[in-house]
């Protein structure tokens, strides 16, 4: 038996001269170790098992990655290669790490393949395919380390013998050998042997700490012939075209067949005409085969990225559902995850009050400068800073701080209201989209007149409007708005500059990893940003060559980019909109709330509004399930439909 995990594609560099995984792409990297895997087999007794564990990774396009779904290209290159695929573990990672991003799940498995030499081989099936098995803590010096319990449960499933032989070919710490040896002691008489390689020689004194093996002999290096392996198309078939909302789709078929029918109907100039370009879509196969895991990476080649490879989960068996959008720079498409977080565990209450805060690091993301807190002016009812002075090199701001408590909601919290109607709109602008208010029907976004109210939360206005009241002496005036100064001089703070940082409790909190970012106080999509400066430039009947002109020369390479809706746009920092607002003669409005600053704590803590679920979903009702992923894309007009459909029909509402 064989049983191994080598070094994922582009993950992590373990030093070695020309170690695998640093190839310069995914079909070199497979390649390599189909060849590998050929040797290995060669090796093993005739009714052999090979289980090989292998992350997947993700390629980044202008804002969107695309899974690339390693493991199972080489898995289906390896079949190819005369392997026989028993079955595809699901390895659950149930206290999988947390993943901020917002626009896709958080990964949570991989997959343990089980490959076999022969038909008839030691492999135990039937003892279902879902392996629900935590990380695991360790001490040694390895950042890939597979878990024990995941070992010891593959080595479950098979049917070992006395004097049978165990090999891991990417060995690492040596885990594989450690639950080996337990087998040896729980199934006694019977002896099972261990051979571990690995190219690392840092990890060999760690194999020998933790396994007792003192017999370690260094090879030569073998140079070895290998080709990069060669991609299949999709395989030709009649395409099923599914035109059921505009939005995105959500299907889940019986079978390969009606799934790779499914899959080549996006490929199709109805399908795309008929969805808008922002839409997502949801395909999956109850029963599956590798070759279903295998084509879903091939809809790269006519135009759509692969977000997620999710696996729904019915009891001890699983199938797979592939997250889809357009490859397009134009949009981002609609992933509502807000509507799906699961509920943070309570965390245990600090007492802000007891807690220094003077001396904490300050790092500024818009103008790439770093500062130390020097003293806090106010603070929230419990404790928590609200107002902090902060001195950064050749001068010192007064900064508006964000509670963690409420931090991601309130950078969130600016509402965009109809001028008509005054009601919110559902979505802030949308780049593709008619843009009428939901509500009375009005359009709005077609000029200044009609631009909505960007109306901001009543919690940060308070802030504000205290922080403007502040009459604080640094030495000279304060500038307007941005609280700063040119330098401390003869301020009655300037002996600040003498405190011992490193022995402040503020700089030992920071060796903790706690410390503050100075960002921007709202977040607002770039579109909504660059379709209001259009809207201004051309009221001021202004070309963008002429705003250009108007701007200092470093700023040429730059500006252009402020008045594109596409991934290629960017947003101003609030030194730039100073400039443009003069230019644009743009007092108020979108652009001022823009400006707005404020420091977060970044600190370990719980998702306010929730975790990401991960990608492993456990459902038993078809039914549920399509629903369930139906909402995270469909508009939030429909959505409050929706929820308020179940308020009536559960008596809530």
């Amino acid at each position: 038996m064989a049983a191994t995990s080598p070094p994922y594609w582009k993950q992590r560099i373990y030093g070695f001269k020309g170690e695998i995984g640093q190839e310069p792409t995914p079909e070199e990297y497979i390649g390599r170790l189909v060849k590998i895997f050929d040797k290995l087999k060669e090796k093993m007794r005739d009714d052999g098992v090979f289980f090989l564990n292998v992350g997947d990774k993700y390629l980044s396009r202008y804002g969107k990655a695309n899974l690339l779904q390693i493991p199972y290209r080489l898995a289906y290159h390896m079949t190819k290669h005369g392997w026989i695929l028993e079955e595809v573990l699901c390895w659950f990672k149930v206290n999988f790490m947390p993943f901020p991003g917002r626009d896709r799940f958080a990964n949570t498995f991989e997959p343990v393949f089980v490959f076999a030499k022969g038909q008839k081989n030691i492999y135990r099936k039937g003892l279902g395919t879902v392996l629900k098995v935590p990380l695991q803590q360790t001490s040694w010096k390895h950042t890939a380390v597979y878990p024990e319990k995941l070992i010891d449960e593959l080595f479950s499933r098979v049917q070992f013998r006395d004097g049978d032989l165990v090999a891991d070919v990417f060995a690492g710490t040596g885990t594989t050998a450690v639950c080996a040896q337990k087998v040896k002691t729980s199934l006694s008489p019977k002896n099972v042997c261990s051979v571990l390689i690995d190219k690392g020689d840092d990890f060999v004194e760690i194999m020998k700490k933790r396994t007792g093996i003192t017999n370690v002999v260094k090879v030569e290096d073998v140079t070895f012939e290998w080709n990069p392996v060669v991609e299949e198309s999709l395989p030709d078939g009649i395409p099923k075209v599914r035109l059921t909302d505009k939005h995105g789709e959500v299907f889940i078929a019986e079978d390969s067949r009606e799934f790779l029918a499914a899959i080549k109907g996006l490929a199709t100039e109805e399908f795309k005409r008929f969805h808008r370009e922002d839409a997502t879509y949801f395909f999956g196969v109850k029963n599956w085969s590798l070759s279903d895991l295998y084509f879903s990476s091939r809809l790269f080649s006519i135009g759509y990225i692969l977000r997620n490879m999710l696996v729904a989960s019915h009891g001890k068996t699983w199938f797979p559902i592939f997250m889809f959008a357009r490859d397009s720079k134009k949009v981002a498409y609609k992933f509502n995850l807000d509507r799906i977080r699961v509920k943070a565990k309570p965390q245990p209450l600090r007492n802000w009050w007891k807690e220094e805060f003077v001396g904490f690091k300050v790092a500024d993301l818009l103008e790439k400068k770093k500062g130390r807190v020097i003293k806090i002016l106010a603070r929230y009812g419990d404790g928590f800073p609200k107002i902090a002075v902060v001195k950064w090199n050749g001068g010192v701001s007064i900064e508006f701080v964000l509670h963690p408590e409420k931090d991601e909601l309130l950078m969130e919290g600016v509402e965009f209201l109809c001028k008509a109607c005054g009601k919110p709109l559902n979505e802030p602008y949308d780049p593709i989209g008619k843009n009428v208010c939901s509500n009375c029907k009005e359009p709005v976004w077609q000029s200044l007149e009609n631009v909505p109210v960007a109306k901001e939360p009543d919690e940060v206005a308070e802030v504000l409007k205290e922080l403007e009241q502040i009459d604080y002496q640094l030495g000279q005036v304060v500038q307007a708005e941005r609280f700063q100064t040119k330098g401390v001089g003869t301020s009655k703070f300037a002996e600040l500059d003498r405190v011992n940082w490193g022995a402040s409790p503020g700089a030992r909190k920071l060796m903790l990893g706690e410390y503050f970012t100075k960002t921007r106080v709202y977040r607002i999509d770039q579109p909504s940003i660059a379709h209001y400066l259009t809207l201004l430039r051309k009221a001021s009947g202004l070309s963008v060559k002429e705003v250009i002109e108007s701007l200092p020369k470093n700023y040429h390479h730059t500006v252009g980019h402020w008045f594109r809706t596409d991934f290629g746009g960017s947003t101003p920092v609030p030194e730039d909109l100073t400039l443009l607002m003069n230019i644009l003669s743009a007092k108020n409005g979108l652009l001022a709330l823009l400006k707005r600053t404020a420091l977060k704590f970044q600190t370990v803590k719980a998702a306010i509004k929730g975790r990401n679920p991960g990608d492993f979903i456990e459902t038993t009702e078809d039914n549920q399930l399509e629903a369930y992923l139906r909402n995270l894309y469909i508009p939030s007009s429909e959505y409050r439909k929706v929820i308020e459909k179940k308020a009536k029909q559960t008596q809530l509402f």
